[in-house]
């Protein structure tokens, strides 16, 4: 790889790692919607309690866990592109991880328990 190469991979504007969301946007902007985020998933799983018990519970923890290590990441101080990128791959955890065990419980209601 040449050194040309990487320096016109980090002024590339629409490459990932380049959004300004990443570089400069404040701990906010991830927080926010983790908030909302979790809000929605606790409350569903809170609702589906009386379908199921384990699966929903595994699902409030699980939420609440990712959220408070969300706000504990926020907080912390040092370089905001590292923050960014580290709210960024903890905000996908938490749809993605929330959204499986949301299908689990509709898969344990539709097919048995």
């Amino acid at each position: 790889m040449r050194p040309d190469d990487a320096d016109r991979r980090r002024q590339e504007p629409t490459a990932w790692s380049n959004q300004s969301a990443l570089q400069r946007g404040s701990a906010r902007m991830w927080v926010v919607p983790a908030t909302v985020l979790a809000v929605i998933a606790v409350v569903q799983f809170a609702f589906s309690l009386s379908l199921h018990l384990v699966l929903p519970v595994i699902g409030i923890v699980f939420t609440i866990g990712l959220w408070a290590i969300i706000l504990v990441v926020s907080r912390r101080g040092g370089d905001p592109r590292r923050r960014n990128v580290a709210l960024a791959w903890l905000m996908g955890g938490l749809a993605v991880g929330a959204l499986l065990i949301a299908i689990g419980v509709y898969l344990l209601e539709a097919y048995g328990s």
